[in-house]
């Protein structure tokens, strides 16, 4: 027998727990001084109340501890006015392991909303040991879609959520199909009818409109004129072939229940003799689920609110069958920004969106667990499968959820950073799919645009405000870093830079996204060609100019100097010292040693040496042949030593050029081509 906890709640017991009534105990209050206290009461609950009472401070408290399925029992232990009875988490799972399904119509892709009704029910079940079901509700013949089913499965595996039982996989309580229970439904409906409960309904379609348009459906028995029909002329009508329908005889008085989310509901006014059996031999939902719901033995029924409103019917229908009906949990409707339900026309609305943008499974299911859940203040939005199976309860929204999609990049971002680092086989597929492989396509476009000598726009989007285009020009790009024509191995190596990198940013799935990564970090890709550093060492002139030298090593010097130096500097790093232990020195030791000489031209002159970026700038041209993106120490890292010796080299002959060429302007000679000049 284990002790579940405590909590204030008033002397009188009688509590609606989750579904249930405790046992009406009117005289639990403490009994007067100088009486004792009980030792204990004796009540019978069910096994998954999990709440706990006591009386006021002043009388005793009462600890709630579970034993056997069907004894539980309520010691009484005084409690000292001022010390503290700690509440019980009453959102917490039963203790019990819970058997939960989740029952989509095969009409297309799934919906964001099942995907949270589906997720919620595989986390109850995971969290308490229990068994999740996945049953296919395919009884309304006029809205079915052909491959739907297997759209849905596939749907779900791909969001990664795994059933027990299902139409694939065998269980004690198939098949998993309602077309394939309908002798089921059909014994039950004949019960009711047996026994009284329901009766069959000639009406016709018209009929019913007629009624409705006359206005007699506000009367509850006036469109359901073969309420009355007596037996005998029942049974003749449906020999003589007449088509007819099954409604069930609804209670006068309304039924009520308990719901997880929205507490005691209870309409007004009772339930119309709603249909159970329709006029093709199919059931309605209100049948098919309550047969099905009781015969897979679930505990727990999670789904919309909009089914909020038909669960009476239910309710009438496990009374009529003397069954126990399963917990409820009704679930917030999403919404979007204006508060309309989320419809097909909405971006993100299903399945499809999400896997043609390269959504990750796991960004997904952590957007979708948000939408109506409200964790524990201490846990963070952004969780596992795991973290959310260990952490969920019943502490749910009761309106409306709106749906956040600015929130799924950052959800992204988050599994996306944990993806890259996680080298197991599943998670590795996963990257190359929504990741690398895009990438690497993406970098081999742009190869196949480079021998067009055309521009090639590589992302064009507009929205009601402008258009965004990323295009890149062949002749600003060397060649490709990775020469191998296996595209796995394009892979690897973008997953290469992307680790490095990722420090500093980590690249979004979407088409936008990895264009915009490929192209600021294109020279992490090819080579930097010579018009583009002549172009970058070119700024050095600007940027000095007569009134201003560089100086190095005590003494005026010009680009190809300073570079120069860098290149015999990292030249004497071997292959195996090649790591930020040995570069980062080399680095702020090389851009440290370059300073500015102003006012005179040299220091002789009147000029005062100045601390100057003109070394790391130069080295950060010759190295990346761009200004933002990674640090230095990074792509060094990344281009590993030969390929950083060579981009030097290459810079240093561009920059001699440039020198060249400054020095014959000022003397009036012409320029020397890029080409004719040597290391």
């Amino acid at each position: 027998m284990r002790l579940l906890g405590v909590t204030r709640r008033p002397a009188c017991l009688e509590q609606a727990l989750l579904g249930r009534k405790v046992l009406v105990v009117s005289s639990l209050t403490a009994a007067p001084s100088p009486s004792p206290a009980p030792s204990s009461l004796s009540l019978l609950l069910s096994p998954s109340q999990r709440h706990a009472f006591s009386a006021s401070s002043r009388r005793p408290a009462f600890k709630f501890v579970t034993g056997e399925p069907t004894d539980v029992k309520i010691k009484v232990k005084p409690v000292g006015r001022n010390k503290r009875i700690p509440d019980i988490d009453k959102y917490a799972l039963p203790m019990e392991p819970c058997r939960t399904r989740f029952a989509p119509s095969p009409t297309g892709h799934l919906h964001l909303g099942g995907l949270r009704t589906a997720l919620y029910s595989y986390l109850i079940a995971r969290a308490t040991g229990g068994q999740f079901i996945l049953r296919i509700e395919d009884t309304d013949q006029s809205r079915l879609v052909k491959q739907s089913e297997q759209t849905l499965l596939d749907d779900l595996r791909w969001a990664g959520l795994t059933w027990d039982e299902g139409p694939d996989k065998v269980g004690p309580y198939g098949p998993y199909r309602q077309s394939e229970r309908l002798p089921l439904y059909h014994k039950h409906a004949d019960q009711l009818l047996q026994e009284g409960k329901a009766y069959r309904c000639f009406c016709t379609p018209a009929d019913l409109e007629a009624r409705r348009l006359l206005g007699q459906d506000h009367d509850r028995d006036a469109p359901h004129v073969c309420r009355s029909l007596p037996a005998k002329e029942s049974d003749e009508r449906k020999s003589n072939g007449e088509q007819f329908a099954v409604r069930f005889r609804s209670s006068k008085d309304p039924a009520g229940f308990w719901d997880i989310v929205f507490g005691p509901y209870k309409k007004a006014i009772a339930e119309e003799d709603f249909i159970i059996m329709k006029r093709d031999g199919f059931p309605t939902y209100h049948l098919a689920n309550v047969i099905d719901d009781h015969y897979m033995k679930i505990t727990h029924v999670v789904r919309g609110a909009e089914w909020l409103i038909s669960t009476p019917k239910h309710i009438e229908l496990y009374k009529a069958f003397d069954w126990t009906p399963p917990q409820f949990a009704h679930l917030g409707l999403l919404v979007d920004k204006q508060r309309q339900k989320l419809s097909k026309r909405h971006k993100g609305c299903d399945m499809s969106w999400y896997r043609a943008n390269r959504t990750l499974p796991a960004a997904l299911l952590n957007f979708a667990v948000l939408m109506g859940w409200r964790k524990a203040n201490e846990l963070k939005d952004t969780m596992t499968l795991q973290n959310m199976v260990d952490n969920f309860s019943f502490q749910l929204t009761k309106g409306d959820i709106m749906v956040a999609m600015d929130k799924l990049p950052l959800l992204q971002k988050f599994h996306l950073r944990a993806l890259i680092f996680d080298d197991s086989p599943e998670k590795r597929e996963q990257l190359r799919e929504n990741l690398l492989t895009p990438m690497a396509l993406q970098i081999k476009d742009v190869e196949a645009a480079k021998l067009t000598g055309q521009p090639v726009t590589l992302f064009e989007a507009e929205d009601d405000t402008a258009t965004t285009t990323i295009t890149i020009h062949p002749e600003t790009l060397g060649q490709l870093i990775t020469s191998s024509a296996a595209i796995t191995d394009l892979e690897d190596y973008i997953l290469k830079v992307i680790r490095l990198h990722s420090s500093k940013r980590i690249p979004g799935t979407s088409n936008e996204d990895l264009t915009s990564y490929v192209f600021d970090n294109r020279y992490l890709f090819w080579d930097v060609p010579d018009a583009v550093l002549r172009d970058l060492i070119a700024k050095h002139y600007h940027q000095t100019d007569a009134s201003s030298s560089l100086w190095l090593n005590d003494g005026p010097v010009q680009s190809a100097d300073i570079i120069s130096d860098q290149l015999q500097k990292f030249r004497a790093v071997t292959e195996e010292n090649w790591a930020a232990e040995a570069l980062q020195p080399l680095i702020d030791a090389a851009g440290n040693a370059v300073l500015v000489v102003v006012q005179g031209g040299t220091a002789a002159g009147g000029g005062v040496p100045e601390k100057s970026s003109e070394g790391f700038r130069l080295l950060r041209w010759a190295v990346a042949g761009m200004t933002p993106g990674p640090t230095i120490l990074m792509i060094m890292n990344m281009l590993g030593r030969e390929q950083t010796i060579r981009r030097l080299e290459q810079a240093l002959i561009v920059a001699r050029q440039l020198d060249d060429e400054k020095t014959k302007s000022s003397a009036g000679g012409d320029p020397v081509p890029v080409a004719a000049v040597g290391e």
